[in-house]
């Protein structure tokens, strides 16, 4: 990160957390400018600037020590946001954190940002003329009214050796290769955080439009919420279809403060964090056909300044039968070790066991169901870089709905009777006892104030808890059973 030096040119850029809005209307822009000249001004002098919904970009010359310059974003960005927080009702931080900043060293290179600024809202089609575009420094320097960029407004037409100069300069458009290396906004640019955030948004709409058909008659109802110490989510609940039960496709991105009991957990002291994710439970009617789970996640902690000091993904699928069908379970572990095959032959086997391992009542001495993959903290190594780590979750992510829905439409017209449905029922109740118990992903997000609703979702609707139920000897609920108690290798 540049320290922002006396003398020196930057260009200061930011934008919303998650590419969130940050300016929903002109006055939300007119009291940033408002507040650039309260504490921006006095400290350092403003070349161009631009504004736009979800970021901005300055040019600025810092004419005080680097404590005080600091101390002055520190004071815009924090006014800004209690503001813009108050008016909308919302908690918590709204730009990310640290703010960007690169330094200018050479005139040309400055010629060639300020260009780009002023052609940004053009560049994002938000308007067809970027010279029409009213929260640029671009027709300030044409105006003979005193502005943000009065001072050295001489200093930047000389740079184009005259404002005739300049104009023609803007309209030939020679910023392309700053367009790709400073347009954060751009998802071809994206952070990893970014990249994946908007991947689950997408497998989300994925999933839960090819359920909709499976089903026949449900649809998936939306529930948009917000958290707030910062971020929220968006639900999708499933009830009472033809297929399903209840069944819920959600995702999340939510950031703030460690709590202090995750501060422990961690080993870490006043952190920050980012983690987002989808998770989804599907809870069939028909005993024939199993529940599923399956999650896929990124998270990101933060030092004081801001900088990430760790990252990692996590995630995966798997089975939850009520009566076995072998072809089934060799079909999911199938599709399962194909994703996997692609980005490491180790992959499956280790994520395999990883599965049976972590989704196992230890209380009950039995597994929840028959497995699947289960990866956490996938850091960048040596072998494998964090775009690494996104291409194989996503693979898995994208792999879902073929190594569950094949299974759905050959069980879900199978007969069945009320015992059958009664051990369905008892062995939802395992599957309760371990959410509750053992999952990692409730208790996160029970103990970071997460939306209940959601956290809950996962529970099915009916449930029994029978006293002392043992299976009868030599029945088809015995034979699960017994592969619960003694996990198969299925491929």
């Amino acid at each position: 990160m540049e320290i922002l030096k006396k003398d020196n040119y930057y260009h200061v850029y930011n934008r919303g957390i998650n590419s969130q809005m940050i300016f929903k209307d002109e006055n939300n822009m007119n009291y940033f400018l408002k507040l650039v000249t309260k504490y921006l001004s006095p400290k350092a002098n403003v070349l161009a600037y631009c504004l736009l919904n979800n970021h901005f970009h300055f040019a600025i010359e810092v004419t005080s020590e680097t404590k005080e310059i600091n101390q002055a974003f520190s004071n815009l960005f924090n006014a800004y946001t209690k503001a813009y927080n108050k008016q909308n009702s919302r908690t918590g931080a709204l730009l990310e954190r640290p703010f960007k900043r690169k330094q200018i060293k050479d005139e040309n290179y400055l010629r060639q940002l300020i260009v780009y600024i002023h052609r940004n809202p053009e560049n994002h089609n938000l308007v067809e003329d970027f010279q029409t575009y009213e929260f640029s420094s671009f027709n300030s320097f044409i105006s003979k009214d005193e502005t943000l960029i009065s001072t050295k407004k001489s200093y930047i037409i000389e740079l184009f050796e005259d404002l005739n100069n300049f104009m023609a300069t803007h309209n030939n458009d020679t910023s392309n290769k700053l367009n790709m290396e400073y347009d954060d906004s751009r998802p071809a640019r994206s952070s990893i955080k970014d990249k994946f955030f908007k991947y689950i948004h997408q497998l989300q709409d994925t999933i839960t439009s090819k359920l909709e058909e499976v089903d026949g008659k449900a649809k998936f109802q939306e529930d948009i919420w917000e958290r707030p110490e910062g971020g929220g989510g968006r639900t999708r609940v499933i009830e009472n279809g033809a297929v399903f039960e209840k069944g819920g496709v959600n995702i999340s991105g939510v950031h703030g403060k460690l709590p202090d009991s995750m501060q422990k957990y961690f080993g870490v002291e006043d952190a920050d964090f980012f983690a987002c994710g989808l998770s989804l439970v599907l809870h069939p009617t028909n005993p024939m056909v199993p529940t599923v789970h399956a999650n896929w996640r990124y998270f990101e902690m933060y030092d004081k300044e801001g900088n990430i000091v760790d990252q990692w993904f996590g995630g995966g699928q798997d089975l939850t039968p009520y009566y076995l069908f072998e072809e089934d379970a060799k079909h999911f572990h199938q599709t399962c070790k194909t994703a996997c095959d692609k980005h490491n032959p180790e992959f499956y086997s280790k994520y395999k066991s990883r599965c049976d391992e972590y989704f196992y009542n230890a209380h009950r001495n039995e597994g929840r169901g028959l497995g699947g993959l289960f990866f956490d903290y996938c850091k960048a190594t040596e072998e494998m870089s964090m775009q690494n780590w996104y291409d194989f979750v996503t693979e898995v992510g994208d792999s879902f709905l073929e190594a569950y829905v094949p299974i759905v439409e050959k069980r879900k017209t199978l007969e069945y009777t009320k015992p059958q449905r009664d051990w369905q029922e008892i062995r939802r109740g395992r599957y309760v006892e371990f959410n509750l118990v053992h999952d990692k992903g409730t208790l996160f997000g029970l103990k970071t104030n997460g939306r209940i609703e959601s956290i809950l979702m996962s529970l099915p609707p009916h449930v029994q808890w029978v006293y002392d139920h043992q299976p009868e000897a030599g029945s088809e609920e015995e034979k699960l059973i017994k592969v619960l108690q003694n996990p198969v290798d299925w491929v």
